[in-house]
């Protein structure tokens, strides 16, 4: 008779030992570290997609670079947010979403001189 290997390549939520909310954000971000990137880009392409078409539904023109940067301040405010969880977000991901709230704010005064 063959003996069966069970094999884990991960360790499972039971084994985590946090069941609270933070453990819900912390576990995904335990097995693989692009969770909370992937977690803030699609809240950031959410953010921007969603400015930008109201103020397109509202004013008739949108402005990309106004929706990109009100997103990138957000975004930096949730993962700033994100920091009060021990070990949810990494001081690179952290400057990165900074950065791209930076560039939007630089990008939003370029277009605007423009004008």
């Amino acid at each position: 008779m063959i003996n069966q290997i069970m094999f884990n390549a991960y360790e499972t939520f039971a084994e985590f030992n946090q069941t609270d909310l933070a453990g819900l954000f912390l576990y995904p971000a335990h097995i693989w570290e692009g969770f909370i990137p992937l977690v803030l880009f699609g809240l950031f392409s959410i953010v921007t997609l969603s400015t930008f078409f109201s103020q397109q539904r509202l004013s008739g023109k949108g402005d990309f670079f106004v929706s990109f940067a009100v997103a990138g301040f957000f975004t930096s405010i949730v993962a700033f947010s994100m920091t009060l969880v021990e070990g949810l977000i990494n001081t690179y991901t952290l400057i990165t979403t900074f950065i791209i709230a930076i560039i939007g704010v630089v990008l939003l005064f370029v277009s605007k001189s423009n004008e």
